[in-house]
């Protein structure tokens, strides 16, 4: 896997590309340790569009990494995921704190900036995100 990392203002955007496996989700996640200690409450942008495979450990480890993030209260934004990537983060997310799902970068960045939804507003939300403007 290849990960690009960019600076966007205050957000960090990862672009990966290729094969997600278990030996390559450790470059993301040292990647990430980084930032969290960098920043308690970092905007971080994963953008999926170039990723073609993700491998059953890959998966498991990236959700982790994923789940770690959205304990510190920093919610990553993950954008352009295939719907079968989706399928699977939906699977493993945790319901208490769902995954952030865009179908791009500009809904992504500007949803940081979003008021915070309410526990009320949680289920209209996440059907706003992904397959609607």
């Amino acid at each position: 896997m290849i990960i690009r990392a960019r600076q966007e203002g205050n957000t960090v955007i990862f672009n990966l590309e290729g094969h997600l496996d278990f030996e390559t989700i450790v470059q993301f996640e040292d990647s990430c340790r980084r930032i969290l200690t960098q920043d308690s409450k970092p905007r971080i942008v994963v953008n999926m569009e170039t990723l073609r495979f993700v491998g059953s450990s890959g998966i498991s480890q990236f959700v982790d990494v994923l789940k770690t993030i959205n304990n510190r209260d920093c919610r990553p934004k993950l954008v352009s995921v295939s719907s079968e990537f989706e399928k699977i983060l939906r699977a493993l997310e945790i319901k208490r704190n769902p995954f952030d799902i865009f179908e791009n970068e500009t809904q992504g960045l500007s949803a940081f900036d979003a008021p915070q939804p309410t526990q009320a507003d949680a289920p209209a939300l996440k059907m706003k995100k992904k397959g609607t403007a």
